[in-house]
Parts: C-alpha cells; structure tokens; sequence
C-alpha cells in the first residue's frame, strides 16, 4: 500500500435536500443557466433530480417539503461557486429578487463574494475568483 494521497481533479458534485423540487430547480436554471440532467420529479417515494452544467457544477436535489433547517444544525454552512462576470452578478440577482447576504460584496484579501441563499435556504457563495485567488 502507497502513502500516495488520492488525486482530486474537480468536486464533483454536491447532494442536498430542498423543500420544494420544482422551485429549487426553477432558481438554479435562473440563476446559474443549470440545465436538468436527470429527472426523477415523479418518484413516488423521494422526488429527485441532478441540474448542472456540464463538466463544470452538478447539484443532486432531493425533495423534503417536511424538513427544516435549524440555524445551529450541523450541516454544511455554503457551497461556492466562481463567476465569470463578478461585476455584473450583484445587480443581476437583486433583478430577479434573490435575497443577497450581508449587504452585497464581501472584500477577502486577494477576491471578493457575494453570499446568497436558494429557495431551501442553502447559503451560496459566489466568488469573483476560484478558490479566492489561493495558489
């Protein structure tokens, strides 16, 4: 057995729950351009479906209309996603009525963010840099 660390090439993508399927997916076709990759809305049991772009960003949504997220819940606290045209987004979001965080841009050291929230309530943020310029 080698001590090698395994090689990562991308995060692949991330699994969560949302209340509302339908909504969820509507917000992040708006938002983000996310085309439906898989559909499983009419799943008797667990509505799901899988959006994204491809080779870029992949969201696996399941359906829990029931569950609500306690603010000290352990959970994962956001998910980030690097922007093409940073400048423009802020205004863009606030046009299509997306409650944006902490009063706009957030300045970092080497990259600003902008912190928002999906229908569910999952925190986003949107950077103007991958990894906020860490090298």
């Amino acid at each position: 057995m080698s001590n090698q660390p395994l090689q990562v090439i991308c995060l692949d993508h991330i699994n969560m729950r949302v209340k509302d399927l339908s909504e969820s997916i509507e917000f992040y076709r708006r938002n983000f351009g996310f085309e439906i990759k898989e559909d499983h809305q009419d799943d008797p049991d667990e509505p799901w479906a899988i959006v994204g772009l491809s080779g870029v960003a992949y969201l696996c949504m399941y359906e829990h209309p029931e569950v609500d997220r306690p603010v000290d819940a352990l959970t994962i606290n956001h998910f980030g996603m690097a922007l093409k045209d940073f400048d423009g987004a802020l205004e863009e979001l606030r046009a299509n009525g997306v409650e944006v965080l902490y009063d706009g841009h957030v300045n970092w050291p080497r990259s600003r963010s902008i912190y928002i929230r999906d229908p569910s309530g999952h925190e986003i943020e949107l950077s103007e840099k991958v990894g906020g310029d860490l090298r």
